[in-house]
């Protein structure tokens, strides 16, 4: 997209898209480089390629697009470039699902192309028999006439083809080399976009489920940009005001929010229409929509002539110059909540995965922010420390991290998914795979834990019986090609079998031991040896659960074991923040359990010890897994 060049390549290639051809035709010509995050979400937001039902109707459109162009320039009667783009999309509501779109609204779609209408025509009257159309406008009748040809087997063989031919001055050979040709491009397309018969078995169901799910997440990810543009609500709204355009092809909106007596009124966020600032509806109103939709939180449709309507929004309807519209409950920054009126929306739009995305990315974006996001209490500083930087973190920030982190984590889990679709039941791979989902999954459990940095405690979780043993295990299998092998680390286990599982969260345990088999295979850079060993012991009479992990490294320096659990700077460089170890230690304590560090020159062992029991969690063992 950037440069002369590529801007001609993403047209060209557009071009062949029915949705994105008519949806970037009706917007403004410089909103591709205006926003760049909106024109993103359009493009992931279209229907997917990789879906069976949209490569047979794309072939359909390119086929009847590339005929209504030929037989256009042919008969010289029509505008080659619309019957181009009406032949595209003369099919135009098979990319939707039937809820939401149907044949005539996709011709409504049309009518700002042309100011007769002729194009919105050729699209509504596509399929009608050829003799009602004997005297239509030429552009109707060259679509009427190239759909049939494509779709109608040994079509020109028959008499209204042929009669329709001849008011054209074309005869039935003529048509049917025209017919050919168009076919050949149409394959030529195919081709270059993915879309040949073979292209399209071999991706098969799982496929086309992954690339929805993933052009969704990536949807969201787009809008999250887009509405991050925003310093306040007089820039925000306008942004909402082109998304709904840009996506849903809703130009007439309004906003209507409580005032200080409780009725709504017109807001001045997005640009009131003439008549509608007279405008004052109760809250109390059952009948109107809006009030409707902040009653029960949720968006409620309005089409007008309905018998038991509110007047109300009949004048809504009329100011606004729409048929219909949907009341959408929607929160702004002082916390009221107003009503979004999107007028002429398509039916259904309110159950649409992209119309949620917008709300919710629109929602965040004007929710109010604390300036910071405090790190948990700590021990205070010595008198005259300084403060370690970046202690406090933006909370915007955190958001924003942990939103983008979560969309390529969702990727890569639809991907393991199929993946393990498509390489059948070998044991060794599922197991691998098994092994990357859940490590994804104890990724996302770690991302969303950062939102309750705020609170100083953790969110509560789930314990439940874990075999440490299987940790371990667990651990060195997953880490032995990635990690231990490439650095030329020899790996031993020894492992007491009579240690009891215990009642704790599997992850806490696992990211401590992968802490400490990175710090030691960094601290051996030639390679060396390491060991991980469980034992049952007691500490003053309580059985403890010990699990070691030893290196054969040079050791540590008596200036860093002093201050080894400590936040501090890293000396290593990088991608290390110098937390690995103090983080160990949060994570041990949260488990009820102690880790100290013996260093000589010969090597570095961490002990970790775990109560196998304690009273807080005894009526939890008991309850859920019997004695132990």
């Amino acid at each position: 997209m950037r440069g002369n060049a590529a801007q001609a390549e993403f047209a060209a290639c557009v071009r062949f898209d029915p949705v994105l051809a008519l949806r970037l035709q009706l917007l403004p010509a410089d909103f591709r480089i205006k926003q760049p995050d909106l024109l993103r979400a359009l493009l992931l937001a279209a229907p997917v390629a990789a879906q069976g039902s949209y490569v047979a109707s794309w072939r359909q459109s390119i086929g009847v697009a590339h005929l209504a162009q030929s037989l256009a320039l042919r008969a010289g009667v029509a505008d080659a470039d619309a019957a181009w783009t009406a032949g595209l999309a003369h099919n135009l509501a098979d990319y939707f699902d039937p809820g939401i779109s149907s044949p005539a609204q996709a011709a409504d779609w049309l009518i700002g192309l042309d100011s007769d209408g002729w194009a919105a025509d050729a699209v509504r009257y596509h399929a009608e028999p050829l003799t009602r159309g004997r005297a239509a406008h030429p552009l109707v009748r060259i679509v009427q006439l190239a759909y049939q040809l494509v779709t109608r087997a040994d079509a020109v063989d028959s008499v209204d083809v042929r009669a329709a031919l001849a008011a054209l001055q074309i005869g039935a050979g003529e048509s049917a080399q025209l017919l050919a040709d168009s076919q050949v491009l149409a394959r030529q397309q195919a081709l270059r976009f993915g879309l040949a018969d073979a292209m399209v078995q071999s991706n098969g169901a799982g496929f086309g489920r992954l690339a929805r799910l993933y052009a969704g997440q990536a949807a969201q990810s787009a809008l999250h940009g887009h509405f991050r543009q925003a310093d306040g609500d007089d820039q925000m709204l306008p942004l909402l005001q082109d998304t709904l355009r840009a996506l849903f092809g809703i130009d007439r909106a309004c906003l209507f929010a409580p005032a200080a007596d409780g009725c709504l009124r017109p807001s001045a966020l997005i640009p009131v229409v003439s008549g509608l600032g007279a405008l004052v509806i109760p809250p109390d109103d059952g009948h109107s929509a809006l009030p409707r939709a902040l009653a029960r939180h949720a968006p409620q449709p309005f089409e007008r002539g309905e018998a038991d309507a509110a007047l109300v929004d009949e004048q809504i309807a009329r100011l606004l110059g729409v048929s219909n519209f949907l009341c959408q409950p929607l929160t702004l920054r002082d916390g009221r909540v107003g009503v979004l009126v999107a007028g002429d929306a398509s039916a259904g739009l309110s159950a649409s995965p992209l119309w949620r995305f917008v709300l919710a990315e629109c929602t965040e974006a004007l929710r109010p922010l604390p300036a910071t996001l405090p790190l948990p209490a700590t021990a205070a500083p010595a008198q005259g420390a300084p403060a370690a930087p970046g202690d406090d973190i933006p909370r915007d920030r955190v958001r924003r991290a942990v939103h983008e982190v979560a969309n390529p984590l969702t990727i890569m889990r639809n991907y393991v998914n199929l993946l393990s679709d498509r390489l059948g039941a070998d044991s060794t791979v599922q197991r691998d795979l098994g092994i990357i989902a859940d490590e994804i999954e104890r990724v996302a459990r770690i991302v969303r834990g950062i939102t309750a940095v705020e609170e100083n405690t953790p969110p509560a979780a789930a314990l439940e019986l874990v075999s440490v043993n299987s940790v371990v295990s667990e651990l060195v299998r997953m880490a032995l090609g990635t990690l231990f092998t490439p650095n030329k680390v020899n790996v031993q286990i020894d492992l007491n079998p009579d240690v009891p599982p215990l009642p704790l969260q599997k992850d806490l345990l696992k990211q401590v031991l992968f802490n400490l088999a990175k710090n030691a295979v960094e601290a051996m850079n030639t390679g060396g040896h390491l060991k991980f060993t469980t034992r049952l012991v007691e500490v003053d009479g309580q059985h403890q659960v010990e699990i070691e992990v030893a290196d054969t490294g040079p050791g540590l320096p008596a200036s860093v074991t002093s201050r080894l659990f400590e936040q501090v700077a890293s000396e290593k460089g990088g991608d290390h923040a110098g937390l690995g170890l103090s983080i160990s230690r949060g994570l041990v304590e949260r488990m009820n359990g102690q880790i100290s560090c013996a260093s000589t020159p010969q090597g570095t062992h961490f002990l970790i010890r775990l109560p196998t029991l304690h009273p807080s969690q005894a009526q939890l063992a008991a309850t859920r897994f019997g004695s132990m």
